[in-house]
């Protein structure tokens, strides 16, 4: 079992969900109490008017605005999973699931380098936990094997973007165990890097007054929060989180947020586990002064992730006021989710009438979500559900009046690209074109508050990378070779190797040459819509294999 300065270093799985949550809306805070108001009153539907709202002017090209909008772009995250098993009897005792962070571009190999040695670090660390368990996990079910009728020890490494941009990335890592006891282990770490340079952060590099900091962190965890709750003495404890000096502290947790900073204190550091995290969020909007300028964001827009049967909070309307945002996903006995219950401070909202209508307005079978704050001052929810076949799809509800309402719904996900920029982020689509692969588009939050795209092309990810799909021709193929800036037909040989990089997905798919040269394969769907045909000739005539899922 790891561990940290004498102390467990594992968690809940229910609090994975609701760490980065507590980032954005604040744990350790008094609950809002949320009266539930029906959209529908005396049978009738409640009418909702929706004003216009007026924008502010965009800044001129070349103003300090624009340099800063540059400075914070965000970073084409993509967050995949390894996983792990040792089996026996068809019974899974002893597992790992390690989250592995990769860039979706080439112009940050600093920083990817520097994950390369978290992902590699994170993965010998499972990998020692797969040695050091094994046989125990065996005796446990040769010896109780009931123990382990539902499921056996576990270890999960998983990371969630916090801030992803080209000034700083910052992660969520959750380490979670469970080895048979009464309650799985947790601990949080806040890791956070320069983009530009792929150097880890420090909470004292940052820092312009970090002594302001301590203090202010004392003070406010004396301020939100009922004294008798923590350990006898905790303000040594902090003291000694934040300056050292005793060997059975570790150092103070924190993320790097657009809006400030978080300090996080973990289950059993100043407060015992029934009292979950504690948390002291410092707003760069007031509390500026302590912290380094160039770590700042001038941005309004915000996001919040939102797990299900969480709460955050955010002032949608713009009246000064915070309203306590949540939702609840109603599910059979199978767990097949139908109406979605949004509830923005007293009101709420079902899409139980809409479900007939839209197969979108339904939840599914797990659900989470984001509050999304745009620039022009509109609050969104974005909410993703799983559903059959482990595909995913997005519905969006409109806050911004205080009362909400269903926007409409996607097929694409968000899958493991974190939302953290409401300018700019990816979802994922699962294509079968000349095979079956998850590609991605950059997207921003529309107008109407659902997600619009202006690339034209489909990018496959990280894990076409690793793994890629290559496609082996059985004739000649004329094809669009892109060159220097042109394009030119040339015909492949037969033998020749494409792999799959890219498609518009419906006209071509894009594919590296052994040569280093990019090239476009041109499709056609033929008339009954099974297969694609190239030149008019059928895809399975004119590759050995073709990679499609079923």
């Amino acid at each position: 079992m790891r561990k940290q300065n004498g102390k467990a270093i594992r968690y809940t799985a229910a609090l994975l969900v609701t760490a980065a949550a507590c980032i954005a809306g604040g744990c350790g805070k008094k609950a809002v109490s949320v009266e539930t108001v029906s959209r529908a009153e005396n049978g009738s539907e409640q009418e909702v008017t929706i004003p216009e709202t007026e924008t502010d002017s965009k800044p001129e090209s070349g103003s300090e605005a624009d340099a800063q909008k540059e400075k914070s772009a965000a970073l084409p995250l993509e967050i995949t999973t390894e996983y792990d098993n040792d089996w026996q009897d068809n019974h899974s005792l002893l597992s790992t699931k390690t989250s592995q962070v990769h860039i979706l571009d080439e112009t940050h190999a600093a920083l990817q380098k520097a994950l390369d040695a978290l992902n590699q670090k994170n993965l010998d660390s499972q990998k020692s936990f797969m040695a050091d368990n094994q046989a125990d996990a065996r005796q446990m079910y040769q010896d109780e094997p009931e123990m382990m009728e539902n499921n056996g020890w576990e270890s999960e490494l998983t990371l969630t973007a916090v801030r992803a941009d080209e000034t700083v990335l910052c992660l969520m890592q959750t380490d979670y165990s469970w080895l048979g006891g009464a309650h799985p282990n947790t601990y949080i770490t806040g890791i956070t890097y320069d983009t530009q340079t792929g150097k880890e952060l420090s909470l004292k590099g940052i820092a312009k007054d970090y002594d302001g900091i301590y203090d202010y962190v004392l003070k406010k965890l004396a301020e939100e929060n009922d004294p008798d709750m923590f350990f006898e003495g905790y303000e040594d404890t902090v003291k000694a989180m934040f300056y050292g000096g005793d060997a059975n502290y570790g150092q103070v947790q924190w993320f790097l947020t657009n809006d400030g900073v978080t300090i996080w204190f973990n289950q059993y550091d100043i407060a015992p586990y029934a009292a979950g995290p504690v948390t002291v969020e410092i707003p760069f909007e007031k509390q500026g002064d302590l912290f380094e300028k160039q770590y700042e964001t001038t941005k309004t827009s915000y996001v919040k992730e939102l797990p299900e049967y969480g709460t955050v909070e955010a002032d949608v309307n713009g009246d000064g006021k915070k309203e306590a945002i949540s939702y609840e996903v109603a599910r059979d006995e199978y767990g097949t989710g139908g109406a979605i219950t949004v509830t923005c401070g007293a009101v709420s909202f079902s899409t139980a009438s809409l479900i007939d209508q839209d197969y979108g307005a339904s939840g599914g079978y797990s659900s989470e979500g984001y509050v999304i704050h745009t620039e022009d001052e509109k609050t969104y929810l974005y909410l993703q559900h799983q559903s059959d076949n482990d595909s995913h799809y997005i519905n969006v509800f409109d806050l911004t009046t205080g009362t909400p309402y269903y926007v409409g719904f996607t097929g694409s996900s968000w899958s493991g690209s974190p939302i953290t920029d409401p300018d700019s982020f990816l979802l994922w689509d699962r294509l079968d074109v000349l095979g079956t692969y998850s590609a991605y588009k950059e997207y921003h939050v529309g107008a109407d508050g659902m997600p619009e795209t202006d690339d034209t092309l489909f990018r496959l990810g990280a894990m076409s990378h690793e793994n890629p799909i290559t496609l082996v021709s059985t004739r000649d193929l004329e094809v669009t070779v892109l060159e220097s800036g042109s394009e030119k037909q040339e015909t492949m040989p037969a033998g020749t190797s494409f792999v799959i990089t890219a498609t518009d997905g419906e006209s071509f798919v894009e594919a590296n040459l052994s040569n280093g040269r990019t090239c476009r394969i041109p499709v056609t769907k033929d008339a009954d819509g099974w297969e694609w045909k190239i030149h008019g000739v059928s895809e399975y005539d004119c590759f050995e294999q073709l990679y499609y899922a079923g």
